[in-house]
């Protein structure tokens, strides 16, 4: 069993850096470019756990915006880093982070949350 360990502050500084090495231990490619659309989502939810309830309306704007896209295209390039990291057999890390066996691939909400709730509680 996998212990989890609250931290005790954010560190947004360190953020980017953790995302990054967790796609990269669940499997998902450097070269794709939802690996940093991913990756900033993912600290944005973990500074601000409620704008994940708006993940179509401002999410996907706000990083369509900060990297010069929009939003169709974030919201399906997170789909492709979804299905990368899916395509390896061994899902324990994810299923780790998701508290329980995932039987099908996360949505991109999901997947989001579970990677900046990785942000805010490190795994121990």
């Amino acid at each position: 069993m996998t212990n989890f360990t609250l931290s005790p502050t954010f560190d947004a500084a360190n953020a980017s850096q953790k995302a990054e090495l967790l796609l990269r231990r669940l499997g998902v490619r450097r070269n794709l470019v939802g690996f940093d659309y991913t990756v900033y989502m993912s600290v944005q939810v973990a500074a601000n756990p409620s704008s994940l309830q708006l993940i179509t309306k401002r999410l996907y704007r706000e990083t369509a915006k900060q990297f010069h896209t929009t939003s169709i295209a974030v919201e399906r390039a997170v789909r492709t880093v979804i299905g990368d990291c899916w395509k390896l057999e061994d899902h324990s890390l994810l299923d780790t982070l998701a508290g329980r066996r995932l039987t099908r691939s996360p949505s991109n909400s999901v997947f989001i949350d579970l990677v900046a709730g990785y942000l805010r509680y490190p795994l121990s």
